[in-house]
């Protein structure tokens, strides 16, 4: 009995010990991150992006659709019988090389549109994980400055649906602080990163 009242007494001196050195705030990331404005600059970029890729791809299918027309055209022609035989041979070989020209451009737009995409999705992982180091530095130099041993995301839900972090006092709260340090950097006349223009 006297060992576990000496254990009990033990806890409760280290747990007291631990909770007194234990500085904890909390952070809504998402938010953080929506508002940052180099979330906003890199979100205008992937669009721009995202846009020229798919002027290109629609070009790609108006020259597809054209040759696919033309094909049916010599391809008509060539089971035509007003026609001659000599002629609807010529239609017969225009319209082969016509399907061989039709199935180059569909694997053109197959290369390219896959190209792109994982293009496309390297550039936006880039982005995110870019912001979001700089977002955890300026946690760790607002923790850091405040005493902070530990920092928690309340953005988060568990696989229930219930918020991971039930209740937070406002004072250990600090979504707004961050976001507001890190858009000091702002400039008036931010203008979103240029494209390259080729496709």
């Amino acid at each position: 009995m006297k060992k576990i009242a000496l254990c009990l007494a033990l806890f409760t001196l280290f747990g007291a010990s631990y909770a007194a050195e234990t500085k904890i705030a909390v952070l809504d990331m998402d938010q953080v991150f929506q508002n940052y404005y180099k979330t906003k600059i890199a979100d205008s970029t992937l669009k721009q992006q995202a846009e020229i890729y798919k002027a290109w791809i629609k070009k790609l299918n108006e020259s597809l659709t054209k040759l696919e027309e033309e094909f049916k055209v010599v391809r008509d022609a060539s089971q035509n019988i007003a026609l001659s035989a000599s002629e609807r041979e010529t239609k017969r070989f225009e319209a082969q090389k016509k399907y061989r020209e039709i199935r180059e451009k569909q694997v053109e737009l197959e290369q390219y549109t896959a190209e792109k995409t994982q293009q496309y999705k390297q550039l936006e992982t880039q982005k995110r994980d870019d912001i979001l180091a700089e977002i955890s530095k300026e946690v760790k130099r607002r923790a850091t400055l405040e005493g902070y041993t530990l920092v928690l995301d309340k953005s988060g839900k568990t696989l229930n649906g219930i918020p991971s972090i039930i209740y937070s006092s406002p004072t250990a709260d600090i979504t707004d602080p961050v976001i507001t340090e890190l858009n000091r950097g702002n400039p008036d006349s931010q203008k979103p990163a240029e494209t390259t223009k080729q496709p």
